[in-house]
């Protein structure tokens, strides 16, 4: 019969032709496998078919408890599959610290020969450094196990959580062996953008090959997250930055042996305990040049009292010894018959009262302006004062008006808002009680009326007093409470 159209009707297959097709259940067996693959985008075939892995991102917060927990998890899809074998090649190829150390690049026969010659990779402009601080500094980097502690710590960047930073990234690499986990790589760093090494596994071994971090980036789509470890010179001067800046407080102290022939007049008057130079700025100074000081002592002083001479840099010198001379008699003298202060240092051996002595007076323009400020800003505060007034019959009041605000307004602008006459103020004489023991710290002010001014204390109590009955914390604060010489508070007027 001829089909419509005038064409013959397709021949029946002969049975040679029906056994050259391949059986219809391998032909869906087969579509069926590729399309598992093609949807099972998280789990990728690797060395063979039997090995796959999936990748997990979870993050974790920490909570004002410094309690750790899991704020939310995710799979990640895998972009770059042809890349898994070489990645599961590199996790079995374990690197330790000292391997990467040995492979960054650095001189160890530079740091063991000539030491002095790496200062020159510090760029902190403030250090002179004058022959003692060559020494002593040398002395340090020359020892190769110092920069295999910073290494480490280089390449531990982001491992925990701070005040700052209160989350951490987690990458977890799990891996499967005919569907059975095997293994899992997991990273968990603070800082996003980091280098991710150690990947740490089942059986917590570390692992620093960063060829992990460089192909697990690539695999997942994200090769700006990539972090290129330094080395050679780069890693030197990084690590050399480091331990220099460790070592900064000693190399401060060191720094005043270039006014040695100056600071030794004052052995005339006293036995100098130490000497230095001024680390840092804030609760003594401000923005002085640099500063140098003594620990003074000496027959007229308690064994618990030290007069600190501070003397800032001028010219080729340092400021003139001639002052603290004359005056420290009447000091010690004034300072020591604050009663209830003397009592509690014999029944606190381990608390110690520093008199402090700034050029030619046991006071400078920075500590008045901090208790004291001035007329200038004092008109600030009873302007803003005045401008909230009208609301003291509204409720609520403005968040501006509130008493924080009020509070912090008064400090800022009045600072303990006596309002002292400058000359007044420019009396007072310095004083610090530290406490080792407890962590505790205090400033005071001697007035030249013989009262005494609680301005800062550090810590849960100053004296006997607990740090609530002056506010709510026991960190820094201001109390500004005044005193006299028996201990006895004094009511504001």
């Amino acid at each position: 019969m001829v089909a419509h159209g005038g064409e013959s009707p397709p021949a029946k297959p002969t049975l040679a032709a029906t056994s050259s097709m391949p059986p219809l259940p391998a032909i869906l067996m087969k579509t069926l496998h590729t399309i598992i693959l093609l949807l099972f985008t998280g789990t990728l075939l690797a060395q063979s078919s039997k090995q796959t892995i999936e990748v997990h991102y979870n993050l974790y917060a920490t909570d004002f408890d410094n309690q750790e927990y899991l704020y939310q998890t995710r799979q990640i899809n895998i972009k770059q599959s042809k890349k898994v074998n070489k990645l599961l090649t590199e996790l079995e190829n374990t690197k330790s610290i000292n391997q990467i150390f040995r492979e960054s690049k650095i001189d160890t026969v530079l740091i063991k020969q000539n030491p002095r010659q790496l200062i020159n990779f510090y760029d902190d402009k403030y250090i002179r450094w004058n022959t003692k601080q060559v020494s002593y500094i040398s002395e340090k980097l020359s020892q190769i196990e110092t920069y295999q502690k910073y290494f480490e710590s280089y390449l531990e960047l982001g491992c925990c959580v701070h005040m700052h930073q209160r989350y951490r990234d987690e990458y977890v690499i799990k891996v499967f062996e005919n569907g059975t986990l095997t293994n899992t790589f997991t990273s968990r760093k603070s800082l996003p953008n980091s280098k991710k090494i150690p990947w740490t596994d089942s059986n917590d071994l570390k692992n620093y090959n960063q060829n992990v971090d460089k192909l697990f980036f690539e695999i997942i789509g994200s090769k700006k997250q990539y972090q290129e470890m330094m080395v050679g010179n780069e890693l030197t001067k990084h690590l050399v930055t480091k331990i220099v800046d460790y070592y900064k407080p000693t190399l401060y102290e060191l720094s005043a042996y270039d006014y040695l022939q100056e600071l030794n007049e004052l052995k005339s008057d006293f036995e100098i305990l130490n000497i230095g130079e001024v680390y840092g700025r804030g609760r003594y100074i401000r923005n002085e040049p640099k500063t140098y000081y003594a620990r003074l002592t000496n027959n007229l002083m308690m064994p618990q009292v030290n007069i600190m001479f501070l003397a800032t840099k001028e010219s080729k010198s340092i400021y003139s010894r001639d002052s603290i001379k004359s005056d420290y008699k009447n000091i010690i003298n004034r300072v020591q018959n604050i009663e209830f202060l003397m009592n509690y240092l014999a029944e606190n051996k381990s608390v110690k009262l520093d008199i402090y002595y700034f050029n030619n007076k046991p006071i400078n323009d920075y500590n008045i302006d901090n208790f004291n400020k001035n007329p200038e800003q004092w008109i600030k505060h009873d302007k803003f004062l005045e401008s909230i007034k009208k609301y003291d019959t509204i409720k609520p009041k403005p968040s501006y008006a509130n008493k924080d605000v009020i509070r912090v307004s008064k400090q800022l602008y009045c600072g303990c808002n006596f309002r002292f006459e400058n000359d007044f103020a420019q009396k007072a004489i310095f004083i610090e009680l530290k406490n080792q023991d407890h962590k505790e710290n205090s400033v005071w002010y001697l007035l030249p009326d013989n009262t005494i001014l609680l301005y800062i204390m550090q810590g849960v109590k100053v004296l006997e007093y607990n740090y609530t009955e002056f506010g709510k914390f026991s960190g820094l604060q201001y109390p500004c409470v005044l005193f006299d010489l028996k201990g006895n508070i004094i009511d504001r007027k």
